[in-house]
C-alpha cells in the first residue's frame, strides 16, 4: 500500500467521528521555493488525495510563515538589503521592486506554481493573522505560563537550568515599533495589568498594553504547536531536520500537550530532495536551488507528481536533468498506458497514478517524448516540420505537440547540450577507415536498402535487422548494437540516435549515401526511394 493511502486510513481509524481533516503545511519565504521545500506541500497534498478518494472531507491549510524574521541575504538579493535583517519578511521591500514586500514577492511566485500543478490550499498568511490579532488570547496564554514553557524547552538542551533565565525567558518575538527589527534588549510582561515593556537596541522604550500592541510573534516552537490548536490540524509533515529524537517536532509535541492541552496531530517525516552531481544540500539563501517553476519546463505537472510520489517519505533522492529526463518520460509513458487501459495490478502503482492526476494526461499519445527529443535537433527545433514528419503516425492535436516539442527544446538547450546532436557535414573517411570488413558490408547493405526500399516504416526497420546475421541471439543482438552504432557515429558523430527508419526521413537518402561510403561506391537509386 501506498504511503499516503496507508496514511489515510490511519487518520480514518484514529478519528472516527471527525467531519473534516484538516492537513497543514507551511514554508518562511526566505526566498525563492525550491523542490525541496516542494516535498513538504505535495506530502500534504498526496494526504489530502487519499483522504478524499476514501470519501472524507478535507481542509488543505498552507501557512506562509511571513512574520517570521529575515535572517540572511540570498545570492540574487544586493547586499545592501542586509540592512532589514531582523525585520518581518512581510516588512522588507520588494527586492525586485514588483510587490509590496519581499514576502509578497515569493508568495505570489510560488501560488501561481501550485496553480499550475492544480494545487489549491487555503494560503494563511502569518503577518496578517498576528497583526489583525488572531493569535492574541494564545500570546497571552504562552506568556502567562512562560516559565513552564521554559521548563519544557531546557528538557532538551545541554545547557544547565537556571532560575534567573528562566525570569527572564519570554516565548515571543517582539519587532521594535521604532526601528522595525527584533533587536529588544530586555522585556517584561506584567500579568496582572496585561502590560508589556521593552528596551530596543535602537534606543525605544515602550510599555504598553498587550491588546494594543500587534507586534508580536511566537517562537518557532511554541508557534507551531500553537497553530495545530487554532486549526485543528489532524496532520502535518515536516524535514529531517525537525524529526530528530529531540527535534523541534519533540518539542513542540510537548509544548502542545502540556501547554496548550492539544493532541500533536499525525507527524510524516520526510527525506531531503538533491540535485544530481551536487552534494550540496538545497538553500533558497545560498541560491542553489532548483524550482518546480523550472521542472515545469521540462515536464508535465504530472510527471512531476509521479517522481514524488514514487518514493516513500522516509527516501532521500536527487533529481537529475540529464538523460534521466528520457528515462522518467519513459517509465511514466508505459504506467499511463497501463493505467489508462485498466491493466496496474499493482495497488501502490494504482495509487501513485491516482496521486500524479494520470487520467488527465495525453503523454500516451504519440509521437513519445525521447523520439521528440531525439528528432528535434536535426530538424533545428523547427516543431511544424517535425510535426509533417510525424504526420503519418501523429496522435495528438498540433497545441499538444507543440507543449511536447517547447519542453524537449527547453531542456536540450538548457539542461543538456549534448543532446543537441547535428548531422554530420561531411562523410567521415577515418571512422570508415578504422571499421573491419563485415562492418564495411553492413554499411553497404544498409545503403543499397534504403536507396532501393519502397515499403512501410515498419517493414523497413525489419530488413535492416536482416542485414546482420550470427549464429546464436545473444551474437546477433551484440552485432546489432554495433551495427546501429557504426551508422550512427558515421551520420550524427556520436553512437546513438533517433529511430533509424525517423533517421532515413529526417536526414534523406541522398545525403546518408554520402555520409555513409565513400564516393567511389554509387548505387543506381529506385524511383521509390525515400527522400527528405
Amino acid at each position: 500500500m501506498h504511503w499516503a493511502m496507508e496514511t489515510a486510513k490511519r487518520l480514518i481509524e484514529e478519528n472516527p467521528n471527525l467531519e473534516t481533516f484538516v492537513c497543514a503545511s507551511g514554508i518562511s519565504p526566505s526566498g525563492q521555493v525550491h523542490i525541496g521545500n516542494f516535498r513538504e506541500i505535495l506530502t500534504t497534498y498526496f494526504v489530502i488525495k487519499s483522504l478524499e478518494s476514501l470519501g472524507k472531507k478535507t481542509r488543505f491549510i498552507f501557512s506562509w510563515d511571513d512574520y517570521d524574521r529575515f535572517r540572511k541575504v540570498p545570492e540574487d538579493v544586493l547586499e545592501s538589503f542586509s540592512e532589514h535583517i531582523g525585520k518581518p519578511y512581510s516588512e522588507v521591500p520588494d527586492p525586485f521592486g514588483c510587490h509590496e514586500s519581499y514576502a509578497a514577492h515569493y508568495e505570489a511566485q510560488f501560488e501561481t506554481t501550485l496553480k499550475a500543478f492544480g494545487i489549491t490550499p487555503e494560503f494563511i498568511y502569518q503577518s496578517e493573522a498576528y497583526q489583525r490579532g488572531r493569535y492574541l488570547e494564545d500570546i497571552r496564554e504562552a506568556l502567562i505560563k512562560r516559565r513552564e514553557i521554559y521548563d519544557i524547552q531546557m528538557q532538551f538542551k545541554t545547557q544547565t537550568w537556571n532560575e534567573v533565565s528562566r525570569e527572564r525567558s519570554y516565548p515571543i518575538t517582539l519587532y521594535c515599533r521604532n526601528c522595525g527589527k527584533d533587536d529588544v534588549l530586555r522585556m517584561v510582561y506584567d500579568d496582572t495589568y496585561d502590560t508589556l515593556e521593552y528596551h530596543c537596541s535602537c534606543g525605544h522604550h515602550e510599555i504598553t498594553e498587550l491588546e494594543s500592541f500587534n507586534r508580536i510573534k511566537l517562537n518557532w516552537k511554541i508557534d507551531w504547536s500553537m497553530r495545530w490548536r487554532k486549526e485543528c490540524v489532524v496532520f502535518e509533515p515536516g524535514g529531517r531536520d525537525h524529526s530528530s529524537r529531540n527535534g523541534s517536532f519533540t518539542v513542540a509535541s510537548k509544548i502542545s500537550n502540556q501547554i496548550f492541552n492539544y493532541k500533536p496531530p499525525h507527524y510524516m517525516p520526510y527525506e531531503f530532495i538533491g540535485l544530481k552531481g551536487n552534494k550540496t544540500k538545497m538553500s533558497s539563501s545560498t541560491g542553489l536551488v532548483i524550482t518546480p517553476d523550472e521542472l515545469l519546463k521540462v515536464y508535465p505537472k504530472e510527471i512531476i507528481l509521479y517522481l514524488f510520489a514514487k518514493y516513500k517519505n522516509t527516501d532521500a533522492f536527487d533529481i537529475g536533468l540529464d538523460d534521466d529526463v528520457i528515462r522518467l518520460y519513459t517509465e511514466f509513458e508505459r504506467h499511463l498506458k497501463r493505467f489508462k487501459e485498466h491493466k496496474i495490478d499493482d495497488e501502490r502503482l494504482r495509487t501513485i497514478m491516482m496521486l500524479s492526476s494520470a487520467e488527465q494526461s495525453t503523454l500516451d499519445r504519440e509521437p513519445k517524448f525521447s523520439l521528440i527529443a531525439s528528432t528535434l535537433p536535426l530538424v533545428n527545433f523547427n516543431i511544424n516540420v517535425l510535426y509533417r514528419l510525424f504526420s503519418r503516425t501523429i496522435d495528438q492535436d498540433m497545441e499538444t505537440f507543440k507543449v511536447k516539442c517547447a519542453k524537449a527544446t527547453y531542456w536540450i538547450r538548457n539542461w543538456h547540450q549534448e543532446r543537441a546532436i547535428q548531422i554530420n557535414e561531411k562523410f567521415n573517411a577515418a571512422f570508415y577507415s578504422s571499421l573491419n570488413a563485415p562492418e564495411k558490408k553492413w554499411v553497404k547493405a544498409f545503403v543499397e536498402l534504403i536507396v532501393s526500399f519502397k515499403g512501410s516504416d515498419e517493414a523497413l526497420i525489419g530488413e535492416i535487422y536482416e542485414i546482420v546475421q550470427a549464429n546464436t541471439a545473444n551474437e546477433r543482438k551484440k552485432m546489432q548494437k554495433r551495427f546501429f552504432e557504426v551508422i550512427y557515429q558515421l551520420v550524427l558523430g556520436q553512437k546513438s540516435g533517433p529511430n533509424i527508419a525517423i533517421l532515413v526521413e529526417v536526414v534523406g537518402v541522398h545525403r546518408l549515401r554520402h555520409l555513409l561510403v565513400p564516393k567511389k561506391i554509387t548505387y543506381v537509386e529506385s524511383s521509390h526511394m525515400r527522400v527528405s
